[in-house]
C-alpha cells in the first residue's frame, strides 16, 4: 500500500530583508501564486496580522493546503505545504525559493498515510 503521493513538506527559511515577513499583503499574493503554480484549487483562505508584525496564513486547497507563519524578528517563515495526488512539490519550493530568496533554509518532508 502506497501513500498516493501524500507529502507534508516542513519548509524554514531565513531572509535577509525581513520587511516581507511583516505584513500579510504580500504572503496572500505569494500563496496563491504558490498554488497556482501547481494547479491547486484554492477552497478557502484566512490570514492574521499580528501586531506590531509577523503573519499567520492558510489556503485550504481542495488537495490539501498552504500554510505560512512568521517571526520577523529572527527573519525566519515556517511554511507548511501538505501534497495529494499530483500536486508537483519541487515546482512549488522552486517558485518560493526564487520569489523569497532566502539565506538559508531547512526542508523535511514526511510521507503522510504510510502503513504501520
Amino acid at each position: 500500500m502506497t501513500s498516493m503521493g501524500r507529502k507534508h513538506l516542513l519548509y524554514d527559511l531565513w531572509v535577509e530583508d525581513v520587511e516581507i515577513l511583516e505584513r500579510v499583503s504580500p504572503w496572500r499574493e505569494i500563496l496563491l501564486a504558490a498554488a497556482e503554480q501547481i494547479g491547486a484549487t484554492v477552497i478557502g483562505q484566512q490570514f492574521h496580522q499580528f501586531a506590531p508584525y509577523g503573519i499567520t496564513g492558510f489556503l485550504l486547497l481542495a488537495e490539501s493546503h498552504i500554510s505560512v507563519h512568521t517571526w520577523p524578528e529572527e527573519g525566519l517563515a515556517a511554511i507548511d505545504i501538505f501534497t495529494c495526488g499530483e500536486m508537483d512539490a519541487d515546482s512549488i519550493l522552486h517558485w518560493l525559493r526564487e520569489r523569497l530568496c532566502p539565506q538559508w533554509e531547512r526542508l523535511t518532508i514526511l510521507e503522510r498515510g504510510e502503513p504501520r
